[in-house]
């Protein structure tokens, strides 16, 4: 049997983004997300959706580390 060390979740607003988005630019894109990530979405038809998604899914691996945006994870 295997122990759980850690489990994260989470959920992101997709305008809370969109609005973010817009009002950093690429100031916010370049702190939260790798180029590859930036390029991808951006690929996308609604770009927002999909750096919702791949925020949410940093978040949950954070609290899931327990690292919180204090220890700098490096994507």
């Amino acid at each position: 049997m295997s122990n759980i060390i850690g489990l994260g979740l989470d959920a992101t607003d997709i305008g809370r983004i969109s609005d973010t988005i817009e009002r950093y630019g690429e100031r916010f894109l370049k702190r939260i997300f790798t180029e590859g990530e930036i390029a991808y979405c951006l690929r996308r038809r609604v770009p927002a959706i999909h750096f919702a998604g791949r925020f949410a899914a940093k978040e949950a691996t954070m609290k899931a580390l327990g690292t919180g945006h204090s220890q700098g994870v490096l994507w």
